[in-house]
């Protein structure tokens, strides 16, 4: 008789930042970091669109014919 072995990984945390898998560790490194971009630049982008929204609104106040 034969016994299959299954090939489990190392540590018992699943997670995939912790795998034997180098893809599975790049994908969860690099989904980390586009999470934390999106964290930063999210307010960043919304301050940018209301400071173009007040330039655009005061230039077109000024620059209007009265």
């Amino acid at each position: 008789m034969t016994q299959q072995v299954k090939k489990v990984d190392t540590y018992s945390y699943k997670g995939w930042l912790n795998s034997d898998s180098f893809l599975k560790r790049a994908f969860a490194a690099y989904g980390y970091v586009m999470v934390a971009s999106l964290i930063i630049m999210i307010p960043v982008y919304a301050l940018m669109f209301l400071g173009i929204m007040f330039l655009t609104i005061l230039f077109a106040a000024v620059g209007a014919p009265s």
